[in-house]
């Protein structure tokens, strides 16, 4: 699914591997090797790579698979006007780091057609749907909920416990406020101690 396999040191370190799905779009679709460098470059794993040439009853199926995103909607008639490139991609912080390999490329299609050159998944809900309708042999659910106990129990878990007892020691008038400051301070600290 978009998080994916989680070793051991993945899960002392914060930084899940985060799966998306990248669409070059017709327009784009002569560059699609110096985005793949650029993928490349900035770490990211290509998963698995395809060529499509969308029908309009592809486009649809897939608008209507996914409800969350509207870029969908946007550029979906540019869909079908030649082929795409789809990638699933993968790496810490992925949906970050896309975004900057996405400006840089949308901003060269649109110099040369004003219109972007790169879809892709905006949101872990938005992959899902992406990897779901375009890469369903990746998505495992069993695994998924493994992965979300796994995450669960080792990042959420012990730190909201701490909080909790907390709160039944010292018992403030609004414990959800007091319990969300707390856990500001708590990643502030963090955030210290890993720049130091």
């Amino acid at each position: 699914m978009y998080r994916s396999e989680i070793s051991k040191p993945q899960l002392e370190n914060p930084n899940l591997i985060e799966r998306l799905v990248v669409i070059i779009l017709p327009n784009y679709f002569y560059e699609y090797e110096s985005v793949l460098q650029h993928l490349v470059k900035e770490k990211f794993g290509i998963v698995e790579k395809s060529v499509k040439n969308f029908k309009p009853e592809d486009v649809l199926e897939w608008k209507s698979a996914d409800l969350e995103s509207q870029d969908i909607w946007g550029f979906s008639d540019r869909l079908s006007d030649g082929p795409c490139m789809l990638l699933l991609c993968q790496r810490a912080n992925a949906f970050i780091e896309m975004t900057g390999v996405a400006r840089y490329h949308n901003a060269i299609a649109n110099r040369m057609s004003s219109k972007n050159g790169i879809y892709f998944s905006k949101t872990t809900i938005a992959a899902y749907h992406d990897t779901l309708f375009f890469y369903p042999k990746y998505v495992d659910e069993k695994l998924m909920i493994k992965h979300a106990k796994d995450y669960l129990s080792v990042e959420v878990w012990p730190k909201l416990s701490q909080g909790l007892a907390r709160l039944a020691v010292e018992r403030p008038a609004n414990p959800i406020v007091c319990l969300t400051l707390l856990f500001s301070i708590l990643h502030i600290s963090n955030f210290s101690e890993m720049a130091s």
